[in-house]
């Protein structure tokens, strides 16, 4: 399930261009306010399965129809949209809780003041589906350079993005689960057309605590399993998601 919030900024505000920790400080302040065992449970460990570690939620970018770049922040001078998902139920009764007892949120040293507060309907999904980023795509993965594995964030064009991100969907699906799906099969297609549209310009690289993340902004199609396209609608597709990636709408 999503969380929709809108913002009133009156005058408009300024927040540094790279605002994805704020916006993922103020989510892990709230779950503290409702439960600061929980808060701290998703904070330093999260849901674990294998090696792998996951927080379960994802957020969206700012958005809003007025907004300027000047320099390295953004200036955002018309009500800003803000949304939160989780397929957790622990995850939205805790930041819910927060959330409607606020009369704002504090980001750095801008507060944006909450007007209102609306649950999505959730969609239907089959197995061709259509979707828009919210926030960047990113997967990442080891490589070796000059005899060294680094961490690699892949590009549409490659080869193994599409299967990268089955992988993480199939894992994300048995910890939410706790069974594997019946049918595991996902490959995604980026808009070819929309890419043209903007000379391929469809990433956008991310500073989070002082780590670059590249991500992909483009709409894609995705064929295969509802499950899995629903298990990436509800708490992101790729990795990094806790971190603001993966968002999607239908």
């Amino acid at each position: 399930m999503r969380i929709k919030i809108d913002f009133d900024v009156s005058n408009g505000v300024y927040l540094p261009i790279n605002y994805n920790y704020l916006l993922a400080s103020v989510i892990y302040e709230f779950l503290r306010i409702s439960d600061p065992e929980y808060a701290h449970f998703l904070h330093e460990d999260g849901y674990s399965i294998g090696d792998k570690h996951f927080k379960l939620f994802t957020f969206s970018q700012l958005m809003a129809q007025k907004r300027r770049i000047l320099g390295d922040q953004i200036n955002f001078y018309s009500t800003v949209t803000w949304y939160v998902s989780s397929p957790e139920e622990a995850f939205l009764a805790n930041f819910a809780s927060t959330l409607v007892a606020q009369k704002n949120i504090g980001l750095g040293s801008q507060e944006l003041r909450i007007i209102d507060i609306y649950i999505p309907k959730t969609p239907r999904f089959y197995t061709r589906m259509k979707f828009r980023c919210l926030s960047p795509i990113t997967i990442s993965t080891k490589r070796e350079r000059d005899g060294k594995l680094v961490m690699h964030y892949c590009l549409p064009e490659e080869a193994d993005f599409s299967e990268l991100v089955r992988q993480n969907l199939i894992r994300k699906y048995e910890l939410i689960y706790q069974r594997q799906p019946k049918e595991d099969s996902f490959t995604m297609s980026f808009d070819a057309e929309y890419m043209n549209r903007r000379n391929n310009r469809i990433t956008r690289l991310i500073n989070y605590k002082g780590v670059d993340i590249r991500g992909v902004l483009c709409p894609f199609e995705a064929t295969g399993s509802p499950e899995l396209m629903y298990v990436g609608y509800e708490c992101g597709f790729g990795d990094k998601n806790s971190a603001g990636f993966g968002m999607v709408d239908v």
